[in-house]
């Protein structure tokens, strides 16, 4: 019977303790406040897209490597059997799409220094151990093996921690989202990101057709069958057209249905719930302190009393 736990003095323990418990409990809270208050605001920007209807020359290919096989041709592998959408997501997060953004749209302050946004004059602060914004010049002191201008692997490492993107498998939609301290960057870089994304793909495909052109001319001037020089004519027209697509269309792998915006709202943090974890958190403390003064303290003076 000793052993067992009596509800009545459990609850006894604790109400004859609140004085403790409150004061535990409103130190975390203070502590919680203190807290959520030095966390800074970020700001997400979000874009909905669709893939692009674009018609590439992946399927003709496939429909004639029969008959060139048979003649002697090799019409090589299909580049194409990626889809441009399949690209262009495998792109969103890469090192290759955050390189023409540090040298198109020079990000890299924004990624890597970034402390405060000024929301008065809608500014970013900088870091000034980091990045002189005076004079444009990195600053800061770093060991070896790492660089006073951040290298393409640091910032990517920051890059893929504030982009995001996702796919409905139903609608094929997709979304991108873009996070930083300043609402107007994050704005920025989504649209930015779709920007070059889809010159990206663009300007692989545009590659990709002149390669196929070149080649098809030099069998075209081999092959003595008229049947596979019309077939090979037929294919180079297929690449024509889709290097002129590519060359014309803005949106050539990703078409905007919803473009961004520039946030209004802060997406984290939601402090509220911060300080009530917190703050429960210390209740629970406060609360196991008590438990562990009653059953553990008292009883062990209780057994070493004299009276035993």
């Amino acid at each position: 019977m000793g052993d067992e736990f009596d509800p009545k003095e459990i609850l006894s323990t604790i109400t004859s303790n609140w004085r403790l418990i409150a004061s535990i409990t409103s130190i975390f809270a203070l502590i919680s406040v203190i807290y959520s208050l030095s966390l800074t605001n970020i700001y997400t920007a979000s874009a909905q897209l669709s893939p692009s209807s674009n018609n590439n020359s992946s399927n003709s290919l496939a429909q004639y490597a029969g008959l060139a096989s048979m003649a002697g041709i090799s019409l090589g592998e299909n580049n194409s059997a990626i889809s441009d959408t399949q690209l262009a997501l495998s792109l969103i997060k890469s090192k290759t799409l955050l390189k023409r953004l540090i040298n198109n749209k020079n990000i890299l302050p924004d990624l890597m220094a970034a402390k405060k946004w000024n929301i008065g004059n809608n500014s970013v602060i900088y870091d000034e151990d980091l990045f002189d914004m005076k004079e444009q010049v990195w600053v800061r002191d770093v060991d070896f093996p790492f660089n006073v201008i951040p290298s393409l692997q640091e910032a990517h490492i920051e890059f893929t921690k504030l982009i995001s993107v996702s796919q409905d498998t139903k609608t094929q939609l997709i979304t991108i989202r873009v996070s930083h301290l300043s609402p107007t960057v994050a704005y920025k870089w989504t649209k930015w990101v779709i920007e070059e994304v889809n010159l990206l793909v663009a300007d692989m495909r545009i590659t990709e057709a002149e390669s196929s052109i070149n080649y098809l001319n030099e069998q075209i001037l081999d092959t003595p069958f008229a049947e596979l020089r019309t077939m090979l004519y037929g294919l180079m027209q297929q690449n024509t057209q889709s290097m002129m697509l590519a060359k014309i269309r803005p949106e050539y792998a990703l078409t905007t249905i919803d473009a961004p915006l520039v946030p209004e709202m802060k997406s984290y943090p939601v402090r509220s719930v911060i300080c009530i974890i917190i703050t429960l958190f210390g209740l629970m403390i406060a609360i196991l302190v008590v438990f562990i003064r009653h059953y553990v303290f008292d009883i062990t003076r209780t057994q070493i009393s004299p009276g035993d």
